[in-house]
């Protein structure tokens, strides 16, 4: 092997960052690299990530291409350590299938090609930097100028083959999408989204969906465990035990990314409430499938406004702040709170000062007193809730207040019971 400085790498302490890869080829790629050297290429995946949606808004539109749009950089870093890692690097191999799918990903979503190679050299041009800047705090002065310029050469090659490829598989699948049926039925679909009118009678046809009737809207989505069948035969199944149990009229399924989909369910009775309850009381948790529910609302609006929704209820649920179903009835509040989330989080910070701190003490605190004033000030309630002793939440409702930049008062207790409320969303 050579180049044993790439084992040196770090991530930086202070901006964790959670894999988007499936554990199979995270682990993989750490019995090569080792396991912090594959935390520094998550990190560094997150960071080029934020890159290309700032430089090319066209690859983002959601959480699900965000998603994709990771995914596809963690594997481009990975391959490229363990590219410059090998006796014998082969830049013309290593393009790896997360970086195709997304590629076939945006050819499916009409990004233009350009775009998708701007996207390409961003992360590459990011990735160069960031080896360079390890070269220089890993390997020995006289040696760094020697180890830039084969670095470069090797990326360059890399860069140079991965956005040939990334073409090819990109006109391939355009073409196979532009003669297919679902690209027509996801066509409507877009349409629908964006508010734009469409014939109903034609889109009934081409959708096979009744889209007059009142829908709810849900969004599926895979984890990475491996687990039997494969996602989309999971997204299948999970829709359609949905639909049984709703009783739906009908069901349409859009695939949205390889690990997503987009689901309608026409309701067959004038009862629209209680989806989300009825679901989860006859349901079991469907095998590595997470799903979240928008309200039900009538005809071609409603299935818009139930899909936005259910996308806003999937972005909260991704923090971490629901069992397999999120209704979005349920974090509405948080949701339009946090629509804006660089505003939400000056606005937990103002609320709650120190309190708004980053760490599980914090987090303890700001839960405890996010109960405690819910429970309108009961302790024994409030204990019973987060199943420790009467002493503790008064040991942490005092010390949260203390924290606080005012004194908890009748002029300022909804702004600070907001803030507790979206603080999970904007830290954990």
């Amino acid at each position: 092997m050579t180049r044993e400085w790439l084992l040196a790498l770090r991530p930086a302490p202070d901006r964790a960052v959670d894999p988007v890869m499936p554990r199979a080829a995270e682990a993989a790629a750490a019995e090569t690299l080792g396991a912090e050297p594959v935390r520094w290429a998550v990190q560094t995946a997150a960071a080029l990530a934020a890159e290309i949606l700032d430089e090319v808004p066209e690859h983002g539109g959601g959480q699900a291409p965000m998603t994709t749009l990771r995914r596809s950089t963690e594997s481009a870093v990975l391959a490229a350590l363990q590219l410059l890692l090998a006796e014998h690097p082969r830049p013309d191999a290593v393009s790896t299938e997360e970086t195709l799918e997304g590629c076939r990903e945006f050819a499916r979503r009409g990004v233009p090609l350009d775009r998708v190679l701007r996207g390409v050299r961003l992360g590459h041009a990011r990735l160069a930097r960031d080896l360079a800047a390890a070269i220089e705090e890993h390997v020995p002065f006289d040696q760094r100028l020697a180890e830039l310029r084969e670095v470069d050469e090797l990326l360059f090659a890399y860069a140079d083959a991965h956005a040939s490829q990334m073409a090819e598989e990109y006109i391939a699948e355009r073409d196979r999408w532009r003669g297919s049926n679902e690209a027509a039925r996801r066509a409507i679909i877009d349409d629908l989204l964006a508010g734009r009118p469409v014939d109903v009678q034609a889109a009934i046809r081409r959708l096979r969906y009744d889209i007059s009737r009142t829908h709810v809207a849900a969004v599926l989505r895979c984890d990475h465990t491996e687990i039997g069948l494969p996602a989309p035969e999971r997204l299948q199944r999970t829709a359609t035990t949905m639909a049984r149990a709703v009783r739906a009229a009908g069901m349409l399924l859009i695939p949205a990314t390889d690990t997503s989909a987009w689901v309608w369910l026409a309701l067959s009775s004038e009862e629209t409430a209680g989806q989300a309850e009825h679901l989860r009381g006859t349901l079991d948790p469907p095998a590595g499938v997470r799903a979240a529910l928008g309200p039900a609302a009538h005809g071609p609006q409603g299935m818009r406004r139930s899909h936005l929704a259910a996308l806003q209820a999937e972005r909260i649920a991704l923090q971490g702040r629901s069992d397999w179903l999120c209704d979005y009835q349920d974090v509405r509040l948080v949701a339009l709170a946090t629509a804006e989330p660089e505003h939400a989080r000056w606005f937990v910070q103002d609320v709650l000062g120190p309190l708004a701190s980053e760490g599980a003490r914090m987090q303890e605190l700001r839960e405890t007193l996010r109960i405690y004033l819910a429970e309108e000030h009961g302790l024994r309630t409030t204990a019973e809730r987060l199943h420790v002793a009467r002493n503790t939440v008064t040991y942490r409702v005092k010390r949260a207040q203390e924290l606080l930049p005012t004194p908890i008062n009748a002029d300022n207790l909804l702004e600070l019971r907001l803030a507790l409320e979206i603080a999970p969303t904007l830290y954990g």
